[in-house]
């Protein structure tokens, strides 16, 4: 027994000496132009596919057929992934198939994975890959989406694709082209909608508020994985002309009619907006929260262009806002701070209220 332990002793020793000499002479080859050993790349995908697995359990998707979940996320990943992943109509992209391992060109192709497993490596990203992590790991629902439009992709001809993210305009103007490119996908313009209730409506937002919050999300300071690296490769000038075009546009269409929000009985709706209307004019002396309409109205108070307007914005969206100031998962401009005891002392059937409330506004109030 002695013998046999000492032979494995030997064993390991050999063993590790060889490793040490790999790791210190520089022998093993690092250049993925070489690519992977085939028995490496089986190892690596096997592990992967385990790990995802393993630690995807438990997770719950949302519905993924929520109204503008699909065009978010396509207009996500023509913003983000395209680069590396392609898209309908076009060669998977040269630079990316050079990577070792190569990223995988996702038109086309079935994928085998369930939807948490895809929000799992959308969110974390993949070690040993060059599979990014999402931007920030604050916020699950921006990651849905594109779950969402995954699962469409491979269905998808380039006619579709470029209809879920291509606006057209007819402008010479090189603002309203830049809107077209960078913004209109999600947020729409004039003479087409916004996707759906999970995105703001941009239009009569001052130019202060859009332009300081394009600032954020560039820096960082505001929390969103899809609005950071948008924001994050436009120049100040450009940011300033777009905070310009959207504050002057016109009211803007929605794809669908905002839902109401925590499965409200339309019975009771008319309800839930008069609690809503009460506490945003009036607020709650009790429990010490300042009437909303005080900073971002309706009323003819003047306020500050540093406030963002709520009226006529989607249900979905101010809840989901409120809900992230509560958890400190928004970040916003300087004066976020301010929301954060506002939003603490306020109820989820209190915020259910304010939401329904503003959003049956008309845009412009």
């Amino acid at each position: 027994m002695k013998r046999r332990l000492k032979e494995l002793c030997i064993l390991l020793a050999g063993l590790a000496a060889i490793g040490l000499f790999v790791l210190v002479s520089g022998i093993a080859p690092i250049n993925a132009s070489g690519g992977h050993w085939p028995i490496t790349r089986w190892f690596l995908d096997y592990a992967s596919d385990r790990s995802v697995d393993f630690h995807s359990s438990g997770i719950e998707p949302p519905p993924l057929d929520q109204p503008g979940m699909i065009r978010l996320g396509a207009a996500t990943y023509d913003s983000n992934c395209r680069w590396c992943h392609g898209r309908p109509g076009s060669p998977a992209p040269v630079v990316a198939g050079h990577m070792t391992p190569s990223p995988p060109y996702l038109p086309g192709t079935p994928l085998d994975k369930e939807p948490r497993e895809l929000f799992y490596i959308v969110k974390h990203g993949i070690k040993f890959a060059g599979m990014p992590a999402w931007p920030t790991q604050a916020r699950d629902d921006d990651v849905w989406p594109v779950v969402a439009f995954l699962q469409q992709l491979p269905q998808l001809d380039a006619a579709a694709y470029d209809r879920h993210v291509q606006v057209e305009t007819e402008s010479d103007s090189p603002v309203e082209q830049l809107a077209a490119q960078a913004c209109a996908a999600c947020h729409g313009t004039s003479p087409s909608p916004a996707a759906g209730p999970r995105v703001p409506l941009l239009a009569s937002q001052s130019q202060a508020y859009l332009e300081q919050s394009l600032q954020a999300f560039k820096t960082g300071t505001r929390q969103s994985g899809i609005m950071q690296p948008i924001a994050a490769r436009l120049t100040d000038p450009q940011i300033a002309e777009l905070a310009a075009f959207y504050a002057a546009e016109p009211d803007v269409e929605r794809e669908t009619t905002a839902p109401t929000v925590a499965e409200s009985n339309p019975a009771d709706l008319d309800e839930v907006v008069e609690r809503g209307k009460s506490l945003a004019h009036r607020g709650d002396r009790q429990k010490k929260i300042a009437a909303c309409a005080a900073c971002h109205g309706p009323g003819t108070i003047q306020r500050s262009d540093d406030y963002p307007k709520l009226a006529g914005q989607p249900a979905w969206y101010l809840t989901q806002q409120l809900e992230l100031l509560q958890r400190r998962a928004r970040g916003g401009t300087d004066r976020v701070d301010r929301m954060h005891s506002i939003a603490d002392k306020l109820t989820a059937k209190e915020i259910e209220a304010l939401a329904n409330y503003y959003a049956q506004l008309p845009l412009t109030e």
